[in-house]
């Protein structure tokens, strides 16, 4: 066994626990139907997590040639992994068995906790992709897409204005469009 193929193994864990906790929660929110009060807001931050999370784990694919991973590289890429799933339970409303889902009032009370990790979350994909990402095809592309991230998502986590909560997530999704449209090579 190789050391990516041992190290991915553990963050695959993470990233799998983070997909199952936002599936899991949208599953939750599906089932309380009419007692769900919706939240496109808190709709989107899902999406830009699942999203979050499914990129971090195709863009690993290109550390596989990696010889050897220093305990600090271990340690950097399990911490991004750690943090990805923290904002999966953060941003994944719970929804109790009896009574209304006021997801609106969960975004309300919670964006800034999310929003703000979120912003620690891309400023380390920088940090990372600026350390490891020289050898990998689009690293400054990728990098770029990051400052209109780490802009939209740092005044998600200063202001509470619902239009600027909107702006944000938007810019957020379209960065996330583009990103994968033509900054995601295909496995090979």
């Amino acid at each position: 066994m190789r050391a990516f193929d041992f190290v991915i193994t553990l963050y695959s864990f993470v990233y799998a626990l983070g997909v199952a906790q936002i599936l899991g929660s949208v599953g939750d929110i599906m089932r309380a139907g009419s007692r769900v009060r919706f939240s496109w807001l808190n709709a989107g931050w899902m999406l830009n997590v699942l999203l979050a999370i499914v990129a971090w784990w195709i863009s690993l694919w290109d550390l596989r040639a990696a010889a050897s991973w220093t305990m600090g590289t271990v340690l950097i890429f399990f911490v991004v992994a750690s943090l990805l799933y923290l904002l999966a339970r953060l941003v994944s409303a719970p929804v109790p068995a009896e009574g209304t889902v006021d997801l609106n009032a969960y975004h309300h009370e919670e964006v800034r906790k999310y929003a703000g990790l979120f912003t620690l979350e891309v400023a380390l994909t920088m940090l990372t992709i600026h350390l490891y990402g020289a050898g990998t095809q689009n690293w400054v592309g990728e990098n770029a897409a990051n400052w209109p991230t780490i802009a939209a998502s740092l005044a998600a986590t200063i202001s509470r204005n619902r239009w600027v909560q909107a702006g944000a997530i938007l810019v957020i999704l379209l960065v996330w469009t583009w990103y994968f449209a033509t900054l995601q090579s295909a496995l090979s």
